[in-house]
């Protein structure tokens, strides 16, 4: 449990980081997300740009551990594959954004803030790969059998 703690821990402080680079947005982004793209006006909030991305990588961290405390090794080992696919095709959609799209014109810490974003989900991946989680016990099914042996 202590490991979970701190990558819980560790999460945290790169969420705080991305959240902080993400409001940092250059004056046309600010002025864009005021004014068209209204939905996004939680990344201009520093703290509220935190809490989004910790709970994102909080959700992450619940199923990989569910999914690797509750599976059997093989149906943990596919899903952390798509989940680590996810993330590189996030990457990668992200990067085609910022570059291709009005995002180009935000500044490189709003950029950066995203990327850590993902650097984070990636975290998560590995810690699960590297680190043993105690598995699900076995449960005696056979109790009755054994009790009229005694």
């Amino acid at each position: 449990m202590k490991k979970i703690l701190n990558l819980i821990l560790v999460q945290g402080i790169i969420s705080l980081i991305s959240g902080i680079l993400l409001s940092k947005m250059s004056l046309v982004g600010k002025i864009g997300i005021s004014v068209v793209y209204t939905e996004y006006t939680i990344l201009k909030t520093w703290w509220k740009a935190v809490l989004l991305v910790f709970f994102i990588q909080l959700i992450l961290i619940a199923v990989l551990y569910v999914t690797k405390r509750f599976m059997i090794y093989k149906t943990f080992v596919i899903v952390n594959l798509v989940i680590v696919i996810l993330g590189l095709l996030g990457l990668f959609f992200t990067y085609i954004d910022f570059t291709t799209t009005s995002h180009k014109y935000m500044n490189s810490k709003f950029h950066t803030g995203g990327y850590l974003v993902w650097f984070g989900w990636f975290i998560n991946c590995i810690y699960f790969f590297i680190f043993s989680v105690k598995p699900k016990p076995i449960e005696n099914t056979n109790t009755t059998l054994n009790q009229g042996l005694n």
